[in-house]
């Protein structure tokens, strides 16, 4: 059956591979049913990638190496890794990526950075090692995001994903500020509520695309199973309502980042939401 997805472009007719199933895109079409859309978006995506890589987007390919660097504001470290060709001239979308427990985080923002091809997002990698607990990663890592935003011209609303304990985080942005976010994706994320002081009610929780991916061979499987299904819970009970989980057949525990950057990467195909304020540890 063919799948379709909204353009900019005019209708687009191309062959896309996705979770080993041939889908032919269209074009123009919008899906109403949120796991519909997602997955439009994931093989908008994928389409994307393809696309970029051989048109040859951006010019020389990124350096193989991210940047260390301190946050001028809070004194935690970060890896920065710019997109092939970037420049001051326009804004550029935010990827942060939260890593696991291990706090492997050079190995976490390289595996991003090579999902990320030639696309024009911005990774950034927190050195953050509280796995939620502590509400001072919360604050370093806006504090980074309105960082980047400022001297690398990062745009308003920025992208994040966050893998096994880094999914705490993760949805501490995506419950508390809403409308700081693009998108979120958390993978093989954890959920406690850990962190969660309150839900947002702001107006961008209604619509935001949280995504999920979790491999059906993980280890950890049926404890994690139960904590997206109360993220899920908690975040539809307040009002979020773009949710989706995909389980990826075969896969382990990790941090799928080909999956999340396709899916942002559909998002950023489509026509950009509305500007947000700069990132800030204030709540509505």
């Amino acid at each position: 059956m063919p799948i379709e997805f909204p353009s900019r472009c005019g209708r687009i007719y191309a062959l896309g591979l996705y979770g080993g199933r041939e889908c032919v895109l269209l074009g123009k079409s919008r899906f109403e049913d949120p796991a519909m859309k997602h997955l439009s978006q994931l093989v908008v995506g994928l389409v994307v990638l393809g696309l970029l890589a051989r048109s040859g987007f951006g010019g020389a390919a990124a350096e193989q190496q991210p940047e260390l660097k301190t946050a001028k504001a809070v004194p935690v470290k970060y890896y920065l890794a710019l997109p092939a060709g970037w420049n001051a001239k326009k804004t550029w979308p935010i990827l942060v990526t939260i890593s696991g427990s291990g706090h492997n985080f050079l190995p976490n923002c390289q595996e991003f950075m090579q999902a990320r091809s030639r696309l024009p997002f911005i990774i950034v990698t927190p050195h953050v090692i509280s796995n939620g607990n502590d509400p001072n990663d919360l604050a370093a890592v806006l504090a980074i995001v309105r960082e980047v935003q400022k001297d690398a011209q990062g745009q308003p609303k920025f992208f994040i994903t966050g893998f096994s304990a880094g999914g705490h985080l993760a949805w501490q942005l995506i419950l508390m500020h809403p409308e700081l976010l693009a998108a979120a994706a958390p993978a093989a994320g954890n959920f406690l509520g850990r962190g969660v002081t309150e839900v947002s009610s702001a107006k961008e929780r209604v619509q935001l695309p949280i995504h999920g991916f979790q491999g059906d061979k993980d280890q950890v499987l049926d404890p994690l199973n139960k904590q997206w299904t109360d993220a899920e819970d908690t975040a539809r009970k307040h009002g979020y309502t773009n949710i989706v989980r995909t389980v990826v057949p075969g896969a382990g525990h990790q941090a799928f980042p080909q999956q999340v950057v396709s899916f942002f990467a559909g998002l950023i195909a489509a026509p950009a939401p509305p500007a947000a304020p700069p990132a800030s540890a204030t709540k509505e």
